[in-house]
């Protein structure tokens, strides 16, 4: 527990930051002591234990042996409503950390478009949080483009800036693409999106994606760093949303849940399940990236068929949706 305690706290700190340094601080012992802790030859006291996981904000994980229990931390919504700046911030903490690993890797399977793709699109990123902001909101309202701040525009471009230099897999259920064409069409039609343009945008930075995710797929990797890697599989039937961090060793695994928020945990054996979860569905995919060309065309204009049938419907219907107050 001490080991696995200690090699998470390492994983907060900054690369410059000496781990038995920031203990030392923290507890008010020697260096030498510090050491002898991260060494695992002198234990943590719990009211120690309590002290670094407040500091660091590092959960205390614990499992009884042979009782299958898993600890989750999320990020807590108060009052309803989320505050979608905090919470972007919140993902690009995580990001980071990933980021700041030397060895590190992502393995997402998803039946959605992953955020962070979208997050390289303006309005694309101010109606996905619109959607999610609307599932807990009680009081309507229509869709602007400036629903959302420069801030939080910028806090999602640099998500997207910062996942296109983490190494990933993804595996994308069969109509991943069918939730957010799905969400567009049902606020158009309910009259959350009153301008005929504004929608037309949104399925087009949706294509956009989708081209991006293409170029990705050609190349197997995401920038022309050849070690930002990116594999794409296509899984016929998935029915969750999950995401695997690997870094240095370490493995902390998020799941979506209320529409929009996640689940994480670091617990060991919680992770290695899902990871061999991961590895079956891969073995069961169809590959995307680099020679499975013609797999990976087949869904792309599938996917630019569904979406140049919603520009129609948006496009035909001149009439204009309205909204009742």
């Amino acid at each position: 527990m001490q080991r696995n305690f200690i090699d998470r706290l390492k994983l907060t700190l900054p690369a410059y930051q000496n781990p038995a340094q920031s203990i030392a601080d923290c507890l008010d012992i020697s260096l030498n002591e510090a050491y002898k802790k991260i060494r695992n030859k002198s234990a943590l006291t719990l009211q120690q234990i309590v002290r670094l996981s407040d500091t660091f904000k590092i959960p205390i994980v614990y499992q009884p042996e042979e009782t299958p229990t898993v600890t989750f931390s999320y990020p807590k919504i108060e009052g309803g409503a989320p505050n979608m700046e905090d919470y972007l911030l919140d993902l690009l903490n995580n990001l980071k950390l990933i980021q700041a690993a030397k060895e590190k890797h992502l393995t997402i399977v998803t039946d959605d478009i992953p955020l962070f793709h979208l997050f390289k699109y303006p309005e694309l990123t101010a109606f996905k949080l619109f959607f999610w902001f609307e599932s807990l909101s009680s009081t309507p309202q229509k869709f602007e483009r400036s629903f959302v701040t420069e801030n939080i525009t910028a806090v999602a471009r640099e998500l997207n800036r910062i996942y296109l230099e983490i190494p990933s897999t993804e595996i994308w259920a069969k109509n991943s693409i069918h939730g957010s064409l799905e969400q567009i069409r049902y606020a158009f039609e309910a009259g959350y999106i009153g301008d005929h343009s504004l929608a037309e945008e949104l399925v087009v930075q949706l294509r956009y994606c989708l081209t991006d995710m293409n170029m990705y797929a050609m190349s197997s990797k995401k920038t022309i760093d050849i070690s930002h890697t990116f594999n794409w599989y296509n899984c016929d039937v998935l029915g969750t949303i999950a995401y695997l961090a690997e870094m240095n060793g370490t493995k902390v695994c998020f799941n979506r849940f209320n529409t929009f928020n996640f689940l994480k945990t670091e617990d060991p054996d919680y992770c290695l399940q899902t990871k061999a979860w991961m590895q079956s569905l891969m073995r069961k995919s169809v590959s995307f990236s680099g020679q499975g060309e013609k797999h990976r065309n087949k869904y792309i204009y599938q996917a630019f068929q569904e979406c140049d049938a919603l520009i129609k419907e948006i496009s035909g219907d001149r009439s204009g949706p309205g909204m009742s107050s």
